[in-house]
């Protein structure tokens, strides 16, 4: 068994070396009008013993068609998708090939169809997160809001007697969460006090507000958050 053991780790030490060699070896020239670089997201060996492959449900996107889109206000168009599990960008290189693009300097995702992300540096629960974020509402308004909608892996759950039963490995899409950004300050909304600590100034008028408005801080109608900033800061 010690044997055996040891074989599979030399083989998905020698795997994993090489994902990462041919990540690597990805890159395009800087231009203006194409990514400025490119890598493959390393890939994470999983099951390297198990036979046959493992059935999964859901999805990794929330939408996996690739659209054209621009990056960091550039001309030319790309074949892109946001992929929700890995929160980076994939690039259609070719019909047969699919880059997760590098995430510090690919900071501005515009599609045509007229979604914009950003990438964003934010702080939740005492960890400093980097993600890319939807803009949602009026671009240009004194308080910005974004939406980050993520998705989780669930692993296989074996029934391990005749009164359980067997789960297959899930992707599954999280609450989604908001933001609010305020003079380059990026800010997660999850509750009503998050909002009253981010502008002290105006805990009251936020508190009427709220009191007379019952917000749902995980759904689109926290839009309506924005033109009341807005008229009060």
């Amino acid at each position: 068994m010690k044997k055996i053991a040891f074989i599979f780790f030399i083989l998905e030490f020698l795997l994993i070396n090489s994902i990462h060699s041919q990540a690597g070896a990805l890159g395009l020239a800087p231009t203006n009008d194409s990514f400025k670089n490119e890598s493959g997201l390393t890939a994470t060996l999983v099951n390297i013993t198990t036979r046959e492959k493992i059935l999964t449900t859901g999805s990794e996107y929330v939408n996996a068609s690739f659209s054209e889109a621009t990056v960091d206000n550039g001309s030319k168009l790309f074949d892109l998708r946001y992929n929700n599990y890995t929160g980076f960008f994939e690039y259609k290189k070719s019909s047969n090939e699919t880059i997760s693009i590098s995430k510090e300097q690919n900071k501005e995702i515009s599609f045509k169809d007229g979604r914009n992300y950003f990438l964003k540096n934010y702080k939740i629960n005492k960890s400093k997160k980097e993600e890319y974020l939807l803009l949602l509402g009026i671009r240009d308004s004194k308080v910005k809001i974004y939406k980050l909608e993520s998705i989780e892996f669930i692993p296989y759950k074996e029934a391990l007697n005749n009164y359980q039963e067997q789960k297959l490995p899930e992707y599954k899409l999280k609450k989604p969460l908001f933001f609010i950004e305020h003079e380059n300050n990026v800010v997660p909304i999850e509750k009503s006090k998050d909002l009253e600590k981010a502008f002290p100034s105006k805990s009251k008028e936020i508190r009427q507000f709220l009191k007379q408005n019952k917000i749902d801080f995980a759904s689109d109608e926290f839009l309506i958050v924005q033109r009341f900033l807005d008229s009060i800061l």
